[in-house]
């Protein structure tokens, strides 16, 4: 479905009344949003308040009220969901989580795509009708906002094309400036996902110019919100998103979206009486009118269709005051319109849908099982080792400590194989406050006699006074034989 299948119907024209409030766009033209000499056509759709658009201002505002909140929210101590840039830990919801949980956070990133994947090949781009942020604020923030200031799709068609006038710049100054107000909350709140509210407050309060960075980032992404959602708007959606240009890979027959029933509608009659061979589409252009990015869905399945249902709910409106069955524009698939039967549970669905109980699974299991401490032993300095003059062979290491605990820990390490080694840390034992990690040099002597091939195996006991214990073993380098060194 990554083109656009034609009808037999004729593009539709406007039905009395609606010229001003919107434009079907001629065949030629490849996107609605532009002209085919290339100009902008701003869409000011009209708000249909049906059924499907119930569903979506609920879980609009909803998702809205959690952006806000999350930041806010104290679990265990910290914020629900919050990525400390400070100390690079992800806190979310009383979890914990550091740079180092690194097979856990290859479990989330791919449980992650793989939702992704199974989402798109399901049910198409419902999520860009109902989930997505670009639609969620501009159908549910700005512009109810701008049609409260400046009026309903008509009178802002007029207002646009009036000439400048103290009251339309006032209008438009008043518009402006709230937009400007929410994407600055909007901008600050996303720069408290990094710094924290209790942090980004006081110093923008009373050390502003110490903060620059956050000041840059807030004026930086406000810009962006005033521009996305005041200005570039639908375009974001058709011909930025990656999202919607993987969905054409991700679709096939059976993926959930909104199409128009051909065989139905047509052929269409301007008459509101159904008369005999006449189709139940009355050509009123309502669901041209009510769809966010113009689409005029009786063309065919199309690429700018968000599955926002926002001409489902229009269209189910006219039959009803009409007296006919709803459902000539509903949610189906590409093989129910051909005259099949989705088929829901599909080979490729199937697939995403075990690699999502998988990766999902393993994100739960590593989250809830975590150790009190994670302790990693690397290897350190420039030299693969060194050889003493009394004959021993020396290895330089890191060993660094991350303690997950919500309170001080006190670790020990000690060698457990072989014996004859010796062990020297920069500090022992070591204290490592809750959620911190700490690195320390250490230096493990051991005989020459003890190396095979130039290896030997190292053990070390790691144990802390708050009850974890884990053996770790390393790989040792030195010398391959009597006289003889690494290359």
């Amino acid at each position: 479905m990554s083109a656009v299948v034609e009808s037999n119907a004729k593009p539709a024209t406007p039905a009395p009344g609606h010229e001003r409030l919107f434009q079907i766009a001629p065949p030629e033209e490849l996107l609605y949003s532009l002209s085919a000499d290339g100009k902008r056509k701003f869409m000011h759709p009209v708000v249909r308040k049906g059924h499907y658009w119930e569903i979506r201002r609920v879980i609009g505002y909803a998702l809205i009220g959690l952006f806000f909140a999350l930041p806010l929210i104290p679990v265990g101590g910290h914020p629900a969901m919050q990525l400390d840039i400070t100390t690079w830990k992800l806190h979310f919801f009383g979890g914990t989580f550091h740079p180092t949980d690194n097979l856990l956070l290859a479990a989330l990133g791919f449980g992650v795509v793989v939702t992704v994947f199974f989402v798109g090949s399901t049910f198409g781009r419902v999520w860009c009708g109902f989930g997505c942020p670009q639609t969620v604020y501009l159908e549910f923030l700005f512009r109810p906002l701008e049609s409260w200031i400046e009026g309903g799709p008509t009178n802002q068609r007029h207002l646009n094309k009036a000439p400048w006038s103290a009251h339309k710049v006032r209008v438009k100054a008043t518009k402006w400036l709230v937009f400007v107000a929410i994407a600055v909350a909007m901008a600050t709140t996303f720069v408290a996902y990094f710094l924290g509210w209790p942090t980004l407050v006081p110093a923008l309060l009373h050390e502003p110019m110490k903060w620059t960075g956050a000041l840059f980032t807030i004026g930086f992404v406000t810009t962006l919100i005033v521009f996305d959602f005041g200005w570039f708007r639908d375009q974001m959606c058709t011909i930025a998103c990656p999202y919607g240009r993987l969905q054409n890979v991700l679709s096939d027959r059976d993926t959930l979206l909104v199409a128009y029933d051909t065989a139905r509608g047509e052929p269409r009659t301007r008459a509101r009486e159904l008369a005999p061979g006449m189709g139940d589409c009355i050509d009123c252009g309502a669901c041209v009118s009510a769809c966010p990015t113009g689409v005029d869905i009786r063309r065919g399945f199309q690429v700018e269709c968000i599955g926002t249902a926002q001409c489902v709910d229009a269209c189910d409106d006219v039959m009803r005051k009409l007296g006919r069955p709803t459902g000539l524009i509903t949610f189906t698939s590409e093989r129910e319109q051909q005259g099949g039967r989705r088929h829901l549970w599909r080979t490729r669905n199937l697939l995403y849908l075990g690699l999502m109980t998988i990766a999902w699974g393993l994100f739960g299991t590593l989250a809830f099982t975590r150790a009190d401490a994670l302790v990693e032993v690397v290897r350190g300095g420039r030299e693969p080792y060194r050889l003493l003059n009394s004959g021993e062979v020396a290895n330089q290491q890191r060993i660094r400590f991350t303690n997950q605990r919500d309170e001080q820990q006190r670790f020990t390490v000690e060698v457990v194989a072989p014996k004859e080694a010796e062990l020297v840390l920069s500090q022992s034992p070591v204290d490592v406050a809750k959620e911190q990690v700490v690195t320390v040099n250490a230096v493990i002597t051991v005989p020459r006699t003890v190396f095979t091939d130039g290896q030997a195996t190292v053990r070390y006991l790691v144990t802390s006074d708050k009850g974890y214990r884990k053996e770790i073993s390393f790989l040792l380098l030195g010398p391959f034989g009597p006289g003889k060194t690494t290359p």
